[in-house]
């Protein structure tokens, strides 16, 4: 037996997210369907670093399955990406040893935030940011964005329908980048993420760099107050990367 590490790019927009659902698109099943027709079979079972909810897309989402055929993992990732529409590919395969779990082994993850700053809306960045119409305080989004950096109970960042156990999580780096070109990114790194997390501690510092919340309201949260503001849309997120 072999076991295959994949890893994926896909722009979520016409996904129901990554798993597999009974009636929806889902980027799971049309790798696995892919990988099927490429091994001449109904489909192969994949399994993913994480999942990622309906609109959200992955340049380095990481899944891996196992197979008893011999595998060319150059031309694997040729044949796949035939069978699959130009909203997916997977973009490199690696033979890997026996013990690596996609999700398991994963040490952390890097996700990015996009979002843009415009009156108008901007169609070319529609597809992967969210619109700010009016200019952000960068810096007072960096120092609120500092405070969400280490080992806390993110209870009050999590929608409600998540099934994970604990809310306690660790974030490594949070960075706000203005790109000078009216984009903003959040960049933010940690071991694992609750429900909604990522856009909701964005949606948090918007709010700081709209002037609405300062930095003590950050600090609220990470005590359990929860306060009413906006919840980023899925589209301005992209998994980036998964680190084993």
């Amino acid at each position: 037996m072999t076991k295959i590490k994949l890893t994926i790019e896909y722009v979520g927009t016409d996904f129901c997210g990554w798993q597999s659902q009974k009636n929806g698109n889902s980027v799971q099943d049309a790798v696995e369907r892919a990988l099927g027709k490429y091994f001449g079979c109904d489909f192969v079972r994949v399994y993913a670093a994480g999942r990622t909810d309906v609109g959200v897309h992955a340049n380095g989402q990481v899944a891996h399955f196992v197979t008893d055929k011999p595998v060319n993992c150059y031309k694997l990732c040729l044949g796949v990406n035939t069978a699959l529409s130009d909203s997916v590919a997977v973009t490199n395969a690696e033979e890997v040893c026996d013990d690596f779990d996609a999700r398991f082994s994963a040490l952390s993850k890097t996700y990015r935030y996009r979002v843009y700053v415009s009156p108008t809306r901007r169609p070319s960045l529609d597809v992967n940011h969210a619109q700010v119409y009016k200019p952000l305080d960068v810096e007072a989004m960096r120092q609120a964005a500092r405070l969400l950096v280490g080992t806390h109970d993110f209870a009050a960042f999590q929608k409600t329908g998540s099934n994970l156990k604990g809310t306690v999580r660790t974030v490594n780096s949070f960075d706000v980048t203005d790109n000078g070109d009216g984009t903003i990114w959040f960049t933010v790194n940690g071991n694992a993420f609750l429900y909604n997390q990522v856009r909701l501690m964005c949606g948090l510092l918007v709010e700081v760099g709209k002037g609405k919340f300062r930095s003590e309201d950050v600090t609220a949260m990470l005590n359990g107050v929860k306060l009413k503001f906006r919840t980023m849309p899925a589209k301005g997120l992209t998994l980036e990367r998964v680190y084993y």
